[in-house]
């Protein structure tokens, strides 16, 4: 099912549902068509793209927490103490999510409530006055890194059981990309050639931006591995329609060819691809560095970016290859991390060490000629007197022996 499917479905849910205040739902009604023509302008787009929807599908969850944390009462009553105290609660961690956890991005609420949809109640004032009053921010970046080396990834990878679950791991560590801009991968999106340089073979994939996050660039990465190409081929090469039946109440016993275009390379979702790697985490026994946690999919783009860097990768290249913008300082947590930048003195420092063993070097194989050269010219000028003295000897001979004979 498509983020469009999945969103309709849910807004239609949403009025249906009996239990909501009825005053509310109307609120909710406008604020999400509001946000349908919003996408639409800001994107410049004709019509709600699946992206788009993905992001009001965010908002549906929202709202019915909003409407659960206010205990289903009519918004429009709402004071500014009752808005304020479940700001508090928010930030206290009073309300918790179902891991019973406090909620990271708080902000989100906030964002809302300060904007369109309290606003459309006359309320969004009273949000905005308890925000910039207390200074809240509602939410903090999680700056730590969690990554696996490549010795951890073909032990995870290993333990996957088709071609298609190697290919796609295979992807998200070469590559980089999320798993869902993966997922919609096509045949056409792939373009096999002959590397210049190494003269192997290699893929050129299109990360095309109707795949992507609004925020990555639109760009065609070459695969680095091997077994990328390996696995690629082998699921190019087998692509045609799954005739595989699933069934549950929003598929209604259809066959995944029905649902997939047949040049997809994968054929099952989110959900699907996250069982997989859950069941080969488990079985590899691997876990991130350094905390220890259990490895996901957003961890192996973290992995090929700390790969890279260790490699020798630049913070350009880097953020080219992950779809950042050029100024972006995403990739900062990660050098900052592996204290690659730290490390950058020390090698100076040795750097110079070599640099003046080089130059003593140099000047010693330098004097070293020299020397060769004195002795080579002394030897020679020996040779010559020697030769020269020789001469002269037999000269002296050759005059003695005359004069011998002149005598007699």
């Amino acid at each position: 099912m498509n983020f469009k499917d999945a969103y309709e479905r849910r807004k239609k849910e949403l009025q249906e549902d009996k239990k909501i205040n009825s005053r509310n739902k109307k609120v909710m009604a406008r604020f999400l068509e509001h946000q349908e023509y919003r996408l639409k302008r800001r994107n410049s787009l004709p019509e709600v793209d699946e992206r788009s929807y993905k992001t009001l599908n965010y908002y549906i969850g929202r709202l019915k927490n909003l409407n659960k944390w206010f205990k289903n009462r009519d918004w429009q009553t709402l004071k500014k103490a009752d808005i304020k105290k479940l700001i508090d609660d928010l930030e206290d961690g009073v309300i918790k999510t179902e891991k019973g956890q406090r909620y990271a991005d708080r902000s989100l609420y906030y964002q809302m409530m300060q904007g369109k949809l309290f606003g459309l109640i006359k309320k969004n004032q009273y949000v905005k006055e308890i925000i910039e009053e207390n200074e809240i921010i509602g939410r903090k970046d999680n700056i730590s890194v969690k990554f696996i080396n490549e010795e951890n990834f073909r032990k995870i990878a290993d333990c996957a059981i088709s071609p298609e679950q190697r290919c796609l791991l295979w992807l998200a560590f070469d590559i980089g990309e999320n798993i869902n801009s993966l997922l919609a991968l096509e045949k056409d999106d792939f373009k096999k050639q002959i590397n210049e340089t190494t003269k192997e073979s290699e893929y050129l994939v299109i990360l095309s931006k109707d795949n992507l996050k609004r925020s990555r660039t639109p760009r065609s990465e070459i695969t680095n591995y091997p077994d990328t190409v390996r696995y690629l081929d082998i699921v190019l090469n087998n692509l045609k329609p799954s005739q595989k039946i699933i069934s549950n109440k929003f598929m209604k016993n259809k066959s995944l060819g029905e649902i997939h275009n047949p040049d997809k390379l994968f054929k099952f979702g989110q959900t699907a691809a996250v069982l997989f790697l859950k069941r080969a985490v488990q079985k590899s026994g691997v876990r991130s560095e350094p905390t220890g946690q259990n490895v996901t999919w957003k961890d192996l783009r973290s992995s090929m970016a700390c790969d890279l860097l260790k490699k020798g990768w630049t913070r350009d290249e880097l953020n080219a290859r992950l779809g950042h913008t050029p100024s972006s300082r995403i990739i900062d947590r990660y050098i900052n991390f592996l204290a690659l930048d730290r490390s950058k003195p020390k090698k100076k420092l040795y750097d110079g060490k070599m640099s003046e063993l080089n130059a003593k070097l140099e000047e010693f194989e330098g004097k070293e000629k020299l020397n060769q050269a004195r002795v080579k010219r002394i030897m020679e000028e020996t040779e010559a007197f020697k030769e020269e003295y020789e001469e002269k000897l037999e000269h002296l001979r050759s005059v003695i022996v005359k004069m011998g004979e002149a005598k007699a």
